[in-house]
């Protein structure tokens, strides 16, 4: 298994196809909308195994012009952050550790570029007990609930690498 930083031209028609192949779980994005998140305010990262793509994630950074009512959540409450907008991985290669590849990736970014937090939320209508359990296991702490995108329940996490601006918030 790979995981590499997105290559547009390479990449896009397949993270396009693979969200649209989840949408009930994510969100629709339209090319357009991808095209808004560069690499100034975004870090995506995408899987393959012998040259088939397995799946991507998408991390915006807090500086991000973003119309993501989640990520505004977050960013109206902190600074120097990443929020982890999307993971994605095709069925025919989950369970094989992915998700948690894309993580330790994502952290070591965090770390790398000095970045305090990153956040996530988790559907709770019903509670997806098994992502609860997994950033549980990475180190997740929940932030805060809200019900958003109209009346969709969300556990709000957070991950902190920099204790130091807990202490002074």
């Amino acid at each position: 298994m790979e995981i590499r930083a997105f290559e547009r031209d390479k990449d896009l028609h397949n993270v396009l196809t693979l969200n649209e192949k989840l949408v009930e779980l994510l969100s629709p994005m339209t090319a357009n909308q991808f095209d808004n998140i560069n690499e100034d305010n975004s870090y995506v990262l995408v899987a393959e195994e012998d040259g088939q793509f397995a799946g991507f994630f998408m991390l915006v950074k807090s500086n991000a012009d973003y119309e993501s009512e989640n990520f505004r959540w977050f960013q109206k409450r902190f600074d120097n952050f990443i929020y982890v907008d999307r993971v994605a991985v095709a069925k025919e290669f989950r369970g094989r550790g992915i998700g948690s590849d894309f993580y330790q990736r994502a952290f070591d970014y965090a770390e790398k570029n000095n970045i305090d937090y990153m956040f996530a939320e988790i559907h709770m209508d019903p509670p997806n007990e098994k992502s609860l359990a997994f950033h549980d296991s990475l180190g997740f702490v929940e932030e805060g609930t809200a019900v958003l995108k109209g009346d969709h329940h969300y556990s709000l996490q957070k991950k902190v690498f920099n204790p130091a601006v807990e202490k002074s918030a």
